[in-house]
């Protein structure tokens, strides 16, 4: 899929549109094509610090919005982050260590996954885009979550907007224009885009230090980095391992 066809994808509204901007890669060009595509000023950022690791990432959400003018919100739920942290490694204080990416291939529920979290994070945007008048609410659900994420899927995506269909006076519906496409393919969507300097705004990695520095060995870290690979392209964003174009 090239931009025109996820162009074309993507429905005609009256209002506004609200997203799901976590600050990684995958959530972050879903708003640069929407404010592309709507204009900045119909799109509704919202991003949630929920006590992750690498909850930098919303500090690079902000930063994105300021650069394309769209409107943003964070929310601060660091609740869930407490009630989870004992069965996921993504959750800042827990003792469960991070793993690489050999160790979670094939694994249905690696110890990356945090119960439940799409769907409190949707409900939370659901909500969200009624007060914003929303029509439709975009995630960056991707085709590489799915391998170990049950709540990644266009399944997950179809099966909430069964529930967002009941509301009485006001329709909205999530929407994950990525669900098909890997991040190689969404990584040239950006260079068609012409924002592809705007993606050192953006971190992937689920282990980062104190500086801000991706990990380079977490799942998320191999994928992105692959991905780069694949486009011949330097990744702008700073790794604590020295990474390379075509290493």
């Amino acid at each position: 899929m090239d931009l025109r066809e996820a162009r074309n994808k993507l429905p005609e509204v009256k209002e506004n549109v609200a997203v799901i901007l976590s600050g990684g890669m995958d959530s972050s060009i879903v708003t640069m094509m929407l404010a592309r595509h709507y204009g900045p000023e119909k799109v509704f950022a919202l991003t949630f610090n929920y006590g992750q690791k690498q909850a930098e990432e919303c500090m690079k959400a902000k930063e994105l919005c300021r650069e394309l003018g769209v409107p943003h919100k964070q929310l601060d739920i660091g609740y869930f982050g407490e009630l989870v942290q004992p069965i996921s490694a993504n959750i800042s204080g827990t003792d469960i260590d991070m793993p690489d990416i050999k160790e979670v291939l094939g694994d249905p529920q690696p110890v990356t996954y945090v119960p439940f979290r799409n769907m409190m994070l949707l409900s939370n945007a659901c909500a969200f885009a009624e007060v914003v008048k929303a029509e439709y609410i975009f995630c960056g659900l991707q085709v590489h979550d799915e391998y170990g994420y049950w709540d990644t899927s266009q399944a997950f995506v179809d099966a909430l907007n069964g529930i967002t269909s009941l509301n009485r006076t006001f329709k909205t519906q999530i929407i994950a224009p990525f669900s098909l496409l890997s991040k190689t393919e969404e990584l040239k969507i950006c260079k068609e885009l012409g924002t592809f300097n705007l993606l050192k705004h953006t971190l992937t990695c689920y282990d980062p230090d104190s500086e801000g520095r991706s990990c380079g060995r977490c799942p998320s870290c191999s994928e992105r980095i692959k991905a780069f690979q694949n486009i011949q392209e330097i990744d702008p964003i700073p790794y604590q391992v020295d990474y390379k174009k075509g290493d």
